[in-house]
């Protein structure tokens, strides 16, 4: 009997994203985080382009299809910057999650926040590091730093993916040649 695939939260599950985040182990936050990251790059990335779900698909890749051009998370993060859709800093902070996300998914035991390499990624993290050095009484843990990137990145790339779709493209009516030459 084929198993039944589960659906993935939607991404309007603000509530039980950070519901997750906190009681999570580490590994398995950054893994939520960067899915539910990724999910949201999609989105911005599919709100700007031309209203045609399939091709859209076809490039971007669904559940079902992830064999496509932009379907991984580095490919999304580099179209996304290059469109303009995002900032350097979050180019360079995505970037940062990917390769925190793509330790901890790859390493089954023996990883934390406290790892050097995951520590040095942590503090290399700018938007948290902006919010986090006018707080002077939050812990200066590494962990709480990566949640703090997370939840602003998250939040940034929801709100401009939601501005973006308010200025859905349309495809360019097709060419005819009345229109380059007056007969």
């Amino acid at each position: 009997m084929a198993r039944k695939k589960s659906k993935p939260a939607p991404l309007s599950d603000w509530k039980g994203f950070y519901e997750k985040l906190q009681s999570e182990t580490p590994r398995a936050a950054v893994i939520i985080a960067a899915a539910f990251m990724d999910g949201w790059l999609r989105q911005l990335i599919a709100n700007f382009m031309v209203d045609d779900t399939k091709a859209i698909d076809d490039l971007l890749g669904t559940e079902d299809n992830s064999d496509c051009p932009l379907s991984s998370f580095s490919a999304r993060i580099k179209a996304a910057y290059c469109l303009g859709l995002i900032s350097k800093d979050e180019h360079d902070d995505l970037n940062t999650i990917r390769r925190i996300r793509n330790r901890f998914a790859h390493r089954m035991h023996d990883l934390s926040f406290d790892d050097e390499e995951i520590v040095s990624w942590c503090n290399s993290l700018q938007i948290p590091k902006k919010i986090i050095s006018a707080l002077t009484d939050f812990p200066k843990s590494h962990g709480p730093m990566f949640l703090v990137g997370v939840t602003m990145l998250t939040s940034r790339l929801a709100l401009r993916a939601l501005e973006t779709k308010r200025y859905k493209r349309t495809v360019p009516k097709g060419f005819e040649l009345a229109q380059v030459v007056k007969v």
